[in-house]
């Protein structure tokens, strides 16, 4: 499980297209927060989960749908095209815990690594931001309204 604590959490990208997974293996290591290993087949991923434990597993659905199932001892999130991909190859993985679009912008990449890490998800402003907002714009409006007032009278 995540430890920032302790470690940067360990995240095994199986992506078997050399320039695909180099860009995804790049904006993970452009955060500064995960170690990444790479694996281009499912056999190469499973030894090195073996003797890497990870702490998440990105993979892509076009390796598992190649490959077959892969025992990886992680999460995994699967890269896919759409959810029909994704349903099909996460029954290939021991974990699966969701999917992202191989055409996600980095920042939903990101957010989805980061949210099945820590199981938290970041978001813009809660409830009781956006109210204090609401109210304070009713009372900015409010006092303009009064100054045009007193500027008129």
């Amino acid at each position: 499980m995540y430890r920032p604590a302790i470690s940067r959490p360990r995240v095994l990208l199986v992506v078997s297209h050399p320039s695909v997974g180099a860009a995804i293996e790049t904006i993970l290591r452009l955060e500064r927060r995960y170690e990444v290993r790479r694996a281009a087949k499912l056999a190469e991923a499973v030894n090195l989960a073996r003797s890497w434990p990870a702490d998440l597993a990105l993979v892509d659905a076009l390796v598992l749908r190649r490959d077959g199932r892969a025992e990886l001892g992680a999460p995994a999130l699967i890269l896919a095209g759409g959810a029909a991909e994704a349903a099909a190859a996460e029954r290939s993985v021991d974990n699966p815990q969701g999917w992202v679009a191989k055409d996600a912008p980095s920042a939903d990449l990101v957010a989805a690594v980061e949210h099945l890490l820590t199981g938290s998800l970041t978001t813009e402003a809660g409830s009781l931001a956006l109210f204090g907002i609401g109210v304070l714009v009713l009372v900015l409006a409010g006092l303009l309204l009064y100054l045009i007032w007193i500027a008129v009278v």
